[in-house]
């Protein structure tokens, strides 16, 4: 993986894509360790001013975590698009799948950004806050099916069930495995967990 995308040529320099942008931060992070990577290292490596990179990312966290959020905008997107006759838990499933089959193929370098998240001790600290707005997406869904609010038990129970899953579907991803296999795999596990969950209450989420 290339960590200068956006090496100058002669003539007017051509402006780097954030996606090449992303390829050279990601790329340093896993090189040099998240810690030890500036902003300065990046937009240098990118080839890039400091105003470019802050108006992609914000920040070099946000590196790792514009994609997490889109990921989380998919995922309401999905499920507000199921039929409302649909079957909630197969809706969730689907959702998750599909939200995430957008995300890998947008981003080459999307499991990497996971690694980073997962094993980075800053992006964990900041990990919890993003995860609970994915798992809120779900709990929203199933409250409003059951009945109840979101934060009631059995809708965080359930978004619980499904997070969990989700992210040791990503841990479990090797790093040769192409993306239509793990794609098949997450579909297949978020299938499990949902028949696990059944059969659902109807009522009285508590």
């Amino acid at each position: 993986m290339s960590a200068e995308p956006g090496r100058r040529g002669r003539g007017r320099p051509r402006a780097s894509t954030r996606e090449e942008v992303e390829l050279a931060a990601v790329a340093l992070m896993q090189r040099d360790g998240y810690e030890n990577v500036t902003v300065a290292s990046i937009v240098s490596a990118a080839g890039i001013s400091r105003t470019t990179f802050f108006r992609y990312f914000g920040s070099k966290p946000g590196v790792i975590w514009y994609a997490f959020d889109s990921t989380i905008e998919r995922l309401a997107a999905a499920i507000a698009a199921a039929p409302v006759d649909a079957d909630v838990l197969d809706t969730v499933r689907a959702a998750v799948v599909e939200s995430t089959r957008a995300a890998v193929y947008d981003s080459p370098v999307w499991l990497e950004r996971f690694q980073l998240l997962d094993t980075v001790a800053e992006l964990q600290a900041e990990s919890h806050q993003h995860w609970e707005q994915w798992k809120r997406v779900i709990a929203e869904h199933i409250a409003g099916r059951l009945g109840g609010a979101p934060d009631s038990v059995i809708p965080l129970a359930l978004a619980g069930a499904f997070h969990g899953g989700f992210v040791a579907q990503l841990r479990a991803w090797p790093d040769d495995q192409d993306r239509g296999t793990f794609i098949a795999h997450l579909d297949r596990n978020m299938a499990r967990v949902a028949a696990l969950l059944r059969p659902l209450p109807s009522a009285d989420l508590g």
